[in-house]
């Protein structure tokens, strides 16, 4: 316990001393790895109506060269931490696995080394992920995430709890930093909404699909079984069965994983 302590001084010291400098988040991470190893980190930030940020990059390089920039330009709306601070997700650490939808493990997204930048073609899936989540003052979701490759363990409950304990100065310090870097912007609070975060889904082939054929692509791809999204929706798993193979028709598809690739494609040409 005395060195929790003496660790969360340290990373409060850092904080107080280097908070307008982006890379102070790399000390931060020296110091959190002593309290739990970990292979890499990554520091996001989400504003509610603009593009999101990297503001640390801890991932060693292990992704594909556009990687980062596809999730960047789009691949983000997949990610299953993206998602749940967008539904109102309260400030804490989090374990991957108690966010993410029923299917989200299997799903294209996050085996894919293409668009999800914390995968590695040679490495493959990470064994696990948590993440430290807040929300600035403008509504800016600022996510702190790190993970395990595949081939260790997950972080056992005493990593997790003893990095739970660090959440209230990791997150006030995202939240510093994000606050003075964008102190000349605007920082009114923006209310989000359903209809804000599905936007992307709204505009996907809407000349071919019925909102509610979009809804169930939504669904699909963050990661929800048919059962999962029927539950969702307020329908039959049945029903989501005959919207998929429509949604399938219409697009002249038939897998998921086709299905994945065409909407990648359709946000990152936007």
């Amino acid at each position: 316990m005395v060195e929790q302590i003496d660790a969360m001084a340290e990373v409060a010291t850092l904080a107080i001393r280097q908070i307008n400098d982006s890379r102070v988040f790399a000390a931060i991470e020296s110091v959190l790895r002593r309290v739990a190893f970990f292979d890499i980190a990554a520091l996001f930030a989400y504003p509610p109506a603009e593009r999101p940020e990297i503001l640390h990059d801890g991932l060693k390089n292990i992704s594909l060269p556009n990687a980062m920039e596809d999730y960047l330009a789009g691949g983000y709306l997949l990610d299953a931490v993206y998602v749940a601070c967008m539904q109102g997700l309260t400030d804490g650490l989090y374990r991957l696995s108690t966010l993410a939808p029923d299917a989200f493990f299997e799903s294209d997204y996050f085996l894919s080394p293409l668009v999800h930048p914390c995968i590695s073609m040679e490495s493959g899936s990470l064994v696990e992920e948590i993440a430290f989540c807040t929300r600035a003052p403008d509504g800016t979701a600022l996510v702190f995430s790190l993970m395990r490759s595949t081939g260790r363990k997950v972080f056992s409950e005493e990593d997790f709890t003893a990095l739970g304990l660090f959440a209230p100065v990791i997150n006030a310090a995202m939240i510093q930093h994000w606050v003075n870097r964008c102190e000349k912007k605007s920082h009114d609070t923006v209310e989000l909404n359903t209809e804000n975060l599905n936007k992307s889904f709204r505009d996907f082939e809407r000349d071919r699909l019925s909102p509610r054929e979009q809804d169930v692509v939504a669904l699909m791809l963050r990661g929800h079984s048919s059962l999962s999204a029927a539950k969702n929706l307020g329908i039959t798993e049945g029903t989501v069965k005959i919207h998929r193979k429509n949604i399938y028709a219409k697009l002249g598809i038939s897998s998921q994983s086709m299905l994945f690739s065409h909407f990648i494609a359709s946000i990152i040409k936007n």
